[in-house]
């Protein structure tokens, strides 16, 4: 189609206008840049770079032990994994453009879960252990790497296992919530001023989860012989951040009790809680379904899984997959029907993690036998196994930012 010069002068004023009125104000923000690699953790201080065009391992990371988690940057340059085995004081930081290690610095006393925050400035750490009797929280500085602040929690009593879990940040990045497993407390550090606050929790506590509107923090705490397990809600919104609601799971039929993790529903409408068992007692199988709103139990499933774990969500959010700790079973829950869709066994080991294709066309599933396996959302069936030739594998598989595991960028 020809145009006039006429019309191509109103166009570039009009371009030359909103160029004008725009310049300066405040843009939108980009969103977490999607990999076109997997990152595959192994326990056995090795990582493994996975095209996912080609479906084949094209690099692989010295790590540090027992670094099954990590985190990847918002601009998918950068995963920082941790080392939470026994004697290990390392973050391990992968370069995904050149294929390497860029750095490897001492956290402390076994390094948790390292987070990136969503400004992908800070990477907030936590450790399984405490350092001259204190809980460590370290924050290292994105741009070189460098450590930026270490904060000291005393604790008062003897740790009862390990001393932290899991960690997660506001939607402003400025506030880090991480675990105190000693003293059953919400850490919650503010990185401006370094402030720390500690609010009591039910039982121990296990996961945090900040709510889609930024305005609550959801705890799932494992439970004890007194209180079941569940779920706090503590509101960010009110000084103190008080706990405002209060949720137990049901535990029908359920043979073994320990409540893991939770997250919310793409929408954010619902919140799913999954009980796993204590210990090696990984014969939990409930994942219990909370309106976000109501924050009453709306409906629960039982899983062939056992002792679930994680409930990913699929891009579209329409699908979870459930994995495990119990077993080689992943269950796929419609979100729409609140209904079971297929149990599926895949490999020979307990089902770890998952990481989907953007397009969520295809789901790359961990699993304990060390492969790395590609699920046909559609089919539902496994179309590939990418071997590493490594055992003890079932580590987390990254190829985005996420606050924590389950969720995925909305938006």
């Amino acid at each position: 189609m020809k145009t006039d010069r006429r019309t191509l002068l109103k166009q570039g004023a009009a371009l030359l206008t909103y160029s004008v009125a725009t310049r300066g104000a405040a843009q939108p923000a980009r969103g977490p840049v999607w990999s076109p690699y997997v990152v595959y953790l192994n326990a056995n201080a090795k990582a493994f770079l996975v095209d996912t065009h080609s479906d084949e391992v094209v690099a692989t990371f010295p790590t540090a032990k027992g670094a099954t988690l990590g985190s990847m940057t918002p601009d998918a340059r950068k995963v920082y994994v941790s080392g939470a085995g026994e004697g290990e004081t390392r973050v391990v930081v992968l370069n995904l453009e050149r294929r390497q290690v860029a750095k490897v610095l001492e956290t402390g006393n076994r390094p948790k879960h390292g987070l990136v925050n969503p400004q992908g400035t800070l990477v907030g750490v936590d450790h399984w252990g405490l350092t001259e009797g204190k809980l460590r929280l370290v924050f290292i500085r994105v741009e070189d790497d460098s450590l930026h602040k270490v904060v000291e929690i005393p604790v008062n009593n003897a740790p009862k296992g390990v001393t932290s879990m899991h960690n997660a940040w506001s939607l402003d990045g400025r506030y880090f919530f991480s675990m105190d497993r000693v003293d059953d407390r919400l850490v919650v550090v503010d990185t401006q001023t370094w402030e720390v606050e500690t609010h009591p929790a039910p039982s121990v506590p296990h996961y945090p989860v900040v709510s889609p509107n930024g305005k609550e923090l959801w705890l799932i705490h494992e439970g004890n012989e007194k209180v079941r397990p569940g779920i706090a809600v503590y509101d960010l919104t009110r000084p103190g951040r008080p706990i405002v609601h209060r949720m137990d799971m049901p535990l029908i039929g359920e043979e073994a009790v320990e409540a893991h993790h939770g997250n919310f529903t793409q929408d954010g409408r619902f919140f799913l809680a999954l009980n796993r068992g204590p210990g090696n007692n990984l014969r939990g199988r409930e994942v219990a379904i909370f309106s976000a709103v109501t924050k009453r139990l709306v409906h629960r499933l039982t899983c062939a899984s056992t002792g679930v774990g994680h409930t990913y969500n699929t891009p579209d959010g329409r699908r979870a997959v459930v994995t495990n700790y119990g077993n080689n079973v992943i269950t796929i829950i419609d979100l729409v029907g609140m209904r079971t869709v297929k149990d599926l066994v895949v490999g020979k080991g307990r089902m770890g993690h998952v990481a989907f294709t953007p397009d969520g066309r295809y789901g790359y599933l961990s699993n304990a036998d060390g492969n790395l396996y590609k699920l046909d959302m559609a089919r539902l069936e496994v179309v590939k196994t990418i071997p590493t030739g490594e055992t003890s594998g079932g580590g987390q598989v990254l190829n985005v930012w996420t606050n924590i595991f389950e969720e995925l960028p909305r938006g």
